[in-house]
């Protein structure tokens, strides 16, 4: 019988950061996911490391060690980084000073950014326009990355390289303990043995160890973004607009931000969730979006199963007041779904000594997930939780 030190269930984000730093422990470490290739909300998202989003009281500092690891890994293998900053755009007075409240906020703490007039943001990109943009706060230390690709080659480099064990294909049906160590078993009658197990299996609660995910502690938040047709080079950064500076938990730090008013037109964005941020992929297309729906976790066919034309309209049509393209046309649209506490940043339990999850990280997965699941590992293999140590012999 083969016995891992750690079986890690989920092919995701956080469960792929959670198998590197084990690995990197010198742990032997099995990764089970239930598809041909994980994609779901790991996959579906911007692909944007933006900390400067994060809230300050431990989620940030999660982000910028986030990005030093990415950057690590860039050093030894192409996992799609592109270290190109991101531009925050103010569209009123109200949101320029929360822009120069956060640059304080960053200074304090080290994190490069410069604040920009009007006039200098449309200097630095043409494509801004002038009607919107009353300034800008720029973020160098930024990044963006592929995430149709990203988890796949940290994954492949693990294989190759830190002798991951890797099974898709695997739907694990249970996992208990017995005899004093983990047994994880499948859908095809397979059986793992481990020392521990942690479960990062997403928004598929109800199949796996459902009794420990009360519907009313998670929600599953549905997005829709929008990829626009192929053009040529005009966005080098993330951009991240005005409805962002409302929404994103580092701006609820900046002392006006409990003075915010907004007009009608943004109330009608808001409610549907929507603020718009833009990248543009390698191959030029365009992705923006997005819109935030929600419902509690064990009522996901609440959503149904359309994609909103409606949300589609609403963000295209306040994109197209911030940046002049010269091509609106849409090659493809889609819908993501991601896990997130309903009164926590993220949802982790301690089954018993053997069996932990961590899941419900909501939409900062892709910018905290490697700095977070590093903070769950002490220098000795302990297994950090908020109820109890995790011990990895």
């Amino acid at each position: 019988m083969k016995k891992y030190d750690l079986i890690v269930i989920g092919g995701g984000v956080i469960g792929t950061f959670s198998a590197y730093h084990a690995l990197k422990k010198g742990k032997t470490v099995l990764l089970l996911e239930k598809d041909s290739q994980p994609f779901e909300a790991s996959f579906r998202n911007f692909g944007q490391a933006v900390p400067s989003g994060q809230s300050f009281n431990k989620w940030f500092d999660y982000g910028r060690k986030s990005l030093q690891i990415y950057k690590d890994l860039q050093s030894e293998t192409n996992i799609s980084l592109v270290p190109n900053g991101s531009w925050y755009l103010a569209s009123d007075d109200q949101e320029l000073t929360l822009l120069e409240e956060i640059q304080k906020l960053f200074d304090e703490r080290g994190y490069s950014n410069k604040l920009h007039s009007a006039i200098e943001c449309q200097n630095s990109n043409p494509h801004f326009k002038k009607d919107y943009v009353k300034g800008g706060l720029f973020l160098p230390e930024e990044a963006s990355l592929n995430p149709r690709v990203m988890v796949h080659r940290v994954r492949e480099f693990m294989i190759q390289h830190m002798d991951l064990h890797f099974q898709n294909l695997c739907p694990v049906v249970g996992v208990e303990k017995k005899r004093g160590i983990a047994r994880v078993f499948t859908a095809s009658n397979q059986n793992f043995w481990a020392e521990k197990v942690i479960v990062a299996n997403g928004r598929d609660t109800q199949f796996l160890l459902p009794e420990h995910y009360p519907a009313t502690e998670l929600k599953i938040s549905k997005l829709q973004m929008l990829r626009l047709a192929a053009q040529k080079p005009m966005l080098k950064s993330n951009i991240l607009t005005g409805l962002t500076i409302r929404r994103y938990e580092s701006f609820h730090s900046c002392p006006s931000y409990a003075k915010l008013t907004s007009t009608q037109e943004q109330s009608n964005l808001q409610n549907k969730g929507i603020h718009i941020l833009f990248k543009q992929a390698e191959d030029g297309s365009i992705i923006l979006g997005d819109s935030h729906e929600y419902v509690q976790a064990n009522r996901q066919a609440d959503f149904g199963f359309e994609i909103s034309s409606e949300i589609n309209e609403m963000m295209l049509q306040e994109a197209k007041k911030i940046i002049d393209l010269p091509d609106w046309n849409v090659d493809a649209t889609w819908a993501g779904y991601y896990l997130q506490g309903t009164h926590t940043e993220v949802y982790t339990k301690q089954v018993d000594d053997v069996i932990h999850i961590i899941n419900g990280i909501g939409g900062k997965g892709m910018t905290t997930s490697p700095g977070f699941t590093i903070h769950t590992f002490t220098g000795d293999g302990t297994f950090r939780s908020n109820q109890a140590s995790f011990i990895i012999n």
